[in-house]
């Protein structure tokens, strides 16, 4: 697998993760397991965030039309 399909996976895996948790469908023992690794990792955290601006409609949308 190249390193950019891994990362494309991750994403995705992430974005699942959120969405189930915003859906309140994770486990409690799935919650500490997120957030114990969100405050270990930076890079992660930051791609929550971003996931939880977008659907917030925080984040600048490009407009292609």
């Amino acid at each position: 697998m190249h390193f950019q399909e891994n990362s494309d996976c991750v994403d995705t895996l992430l974005d699942l993760v959120c969405y189930e948790l915003l859906r309140k469908k994770l486990t409690p023992e799935m919650e500490r397991l997120l957030d114990r690794h969100l405050r270990r990792c930076p890079s992660c955290r930051r791609k929550v965030v971003g996931f939880q601006m977008v659907l917030r409609g925080d984040a600048a949308c490009a407009n292609f039309g």
